[in-house]
């Protein structure tokens, strides 16, 4: 939503489609899976209710890689490095605009050096620290610090939101050209957009796709932002009440920030004009060095939305208030997707999947130990490798794609055995707090299917053979890992197939 919702508009995959259709068709695909978690983890509230469930109805293996691919990559660890990293950008535009207003070099040259990749890995660095401090006292503390970081950038967006409305249609350039200089928004529209223009400066003009065109491209970033709802299954045996918290929780939360979502895509295309967006993203990503020449030379923030909200209101004062709100909607994404690798790990080393030592944890703080120190070492080499990315380093490039394949892949095991449940595993069904047969076969079926939409799809966005690498090494290490400790197993006495014939008992 924060960066991604203005930026696309001017991939050249993507422009011409529909921003807001593609926030909802996105929704709308992950709503069957919003049902089958919230039927799993109201039923089995364990620690990775759904690593359980599959693990135990499927296969240990089917239960232990998908989890293994979301946890290291995109769902959780290196996917935390990811987020702590470009969540700085979401600082960089509006201290811009307030340095800007005000005349003051100081905030000019913190936004330039927000800007600089090298130091938002220093920044996201220091958050991966922050969160692992936070995340080792425990989830008493946690809870509350995710009550504040999401009530206050939740409130201050709503606000943003309904002020920009007051603007009207296209109200939002004229605050651009007040910021960069009388003309500078159409200027800026002519160069990305006009053949005539854009040759007069050596670069192409950005080509309109068809809508549908457009806005199936577009799906590969909105899925992004849907992701998360998975998280939530993690801390089933944290959560008070499971079988009327999760319903409750899962449909309010689900509504809410459908309408967040749209109405953020909505509202600013309207108020900031779609071309303009689009044009601006467009010369940003491919021709930064013409759209600095555009803008006089004062700083070019990255789109988005906390950008364009404080060029709309631009007081330093609200634009700061602005630009750390937004970046807390960063923070209070990484927590709980951070929450969840701990709590995955601790799991799988319950079983003995993976080496018991993740499964410690710390008697004052009632929180796993080194579950978390791992994840933090995972999140900074996630931050390292987007910097690499940043940098233009191919392999960097392949291992931040991964993060796709990685995040969804575990989709269609699950429904694969939200399907078979009440045959395979009668004795688990019967604990169902919905145990009826029809609505977990089509549940499942709608899970498998779209599972496979989604692993298809981030695959072919990414056919590079580096790409396909990254995803083979990190399943094949894992595979070794699990093969290893099956091994040492079977050496000490312990019988695998026994340890996955129950439900454990956190």
């Amino acid at each position: 939503m924060t960066y991604y919702a203005v930026k696309i508009l001017g991939d050249p995959s993507s422009y011409g489609g529909n921003i807001v259709l593609a926030f909802l068709i996105a929704g709308l695909m992950f709503l069957p899976l919003l049902i089958g978690f919230m039927m799993l983890a109201a039923s089995f509230p364990r620690s990775s209710s759904l690593y359980v469930v599959t693990s135990r109805t499927l296969h240990p293996i089917l239960g232990y890689l998908p989890f293994w691919y979301f946890i290291v990559g995109g769902g959780s660890a290196i996917g935390s490095g990811f987020l702590l990293f470009i969540g700085v950008k979401a600082l960089s535009g509006p201290l811009a605009v307030a340095g800007i207003v005000t005349g003051s070099k100081e905030l000019i040259s913190l936004a330039e050096a927000l800007i600089e990749p090298r130091n938002q890995l220093i920044a996201a660095l220091i958050l991966v620290v922050v969160v692992w401090a936070i995340n080792y006292t425990g989830m008493r503390i946690l809870k509350w610090v995710m009550r504040i970081i999401t009530t206050i950038p939740l409130l201050i967006t709503v606000a943003g939101l309904v002020a920009l409305l007051l603007l009207g249609s296209n109200g939002g350039l004229s605050r651009f050209d007040a910021i960069y200089g009388a003309g500078t928004s159409a200027k800026i529209m002519e160069v990305a957009l006009k053949e005539e223009a854009a040759s007069a400066y050596g670069i192409s003009p950005l080509q309109p796709n068809d809508v549908l065109t457009g806005t199936f491209n577009m799906l590969l970033w909105t899925i992004w932002a849907w992701t998360g709802i998975e998280v939530l299954t993690f801390v089933g045996s944290e959560v008070k009440d499971p079988s009327k918290s999760y319903v409750k929780g899962y449909i309010t939360g689900f509504i809410a920030v459908a309408a967040l979502y749209l109405a953020n895509a909505a509202i600013l295309p309207w108020v900031f004009n779609y071309d303009f967006l689009a044009a601006y993203s467009y010369l940003k990503m491919e021709h930064e060095d013409v759209l600095r020449q555009i803008l006089g030379g004062k700083p070019a923030p990255d789109p988005s939305v906390p950008f364009y909200l404080s060029i709309a209101f631009p007081h330093p004062v609200v634009a700061v208030l602005i630009g750390i709100a937004y970046f807390l909607w960063y923070l209070n994404t990484v927590i709980p997707i951070w929450v969840a690798g701990v709590r995955g790990l601790f799991s799988m080393a319950f079983d003995r999947a993976l080496p018991e030592k993740l499964a410690e944890v710390s008697p004052r703080w009632a929180a796993p130990t080194w579950a978390n120190h791992v994840i933090a070492i995972l999140a900074g080499f996630g931050a390292v490798m987007t910097l690499l990315e940043n940098l233009g380093f191919e392999a960097a490039a392949s291992l931040i794609s991964f993060m796709d394949f990685s995040c969804l892949f575990f989709v269609w095991p699950v429904g694969l055995a939200l399907m078979l449940l009440p045959w395979w595993r009668p004795d688990l069904f019967e604990k169902m707090v919905f145990p009826s047969k029809l609505a977990a076969a089509v549940v499942g079926a709608l899970m498998f299917t779209i599972g496979w939409f989604f692993a298809i799809y981030t695959s072919a966005e990414y056919p590079e053979l580096s790409v396909m690498l990254v995803n083979i090494i990190v399943g094949l290490l894992g595979v070794l890992l699990y093969t290893y400790q099956t091994a040492r197993n079977r050496a000490r006495g312990i019988d695998p197939t026994k340890i996955y014939a129950q439900i454990p008992p956190a």
